[in-house]
């Protein structure tokens, strides 16, 4: 059985699957520098060999159980993006997308000083009316 709409969406779907797969990754990877901490290594003890040849970790438990995880999280993360319910949203958010008009550089450099100006002026304003109402509140008291 292919692939739910298959062709549709495909980068929507691409950039979902690398998205959540790094972030799964990257928590994985957290955990296991949680497990091996010092205060902690009484958590999954025995380590099986010394270290695994390409990655230079310790090949214990604790890299076995986050390295299942990791699969078993990106299996899911896969299977969840191939439900039709969630391939239909990916398929209209890229299709919406490419209706967007985006601005070009010079535009957003523009508005990038507009937005800085703006904020300066009113942060002067802000300040000049903190400093008065400052004075006031001094001469009443």
């Amino acid at each position: 059985m292919g692939a739910y709409k298959a062709g549709q969406g495909s980068l929507a779907r691409l950039s979902a699957t690398l998205g959540l797969i790094i972030t799964l990754l990257l928590g994985c990877v957290e955990l296991y520098a949680w497990i091996q901490s010092p205060k902690d290594t009484a958590l999954i003890p025995l380590a099986v060999f010394d270290s695994l040849p390409l990655l230079r970790v310790p090949f214990s438990l604790q890299f076995v159980f986050c390295a299942a995880l990791f699969i078993v999280g990106a299996w899911g993360i896969r299977r969840w993006l191939s439900r039709p319910a969630t391939v239909n949203a990916l398929i209209e958010t890229e299709s919406e997308m490419k209706k967007v008009s985006w601005p070009t550089p010079e535009e957003s450099r523009n508005a990038t000083v507009i937005v800085i100006l703006v904020a300066l002026v009113l942060t002067a304003a802000l300040f000049m009316f903190d400093q008065a109402i400052s004075r006031l509140l001094q001469l009443f008291i």
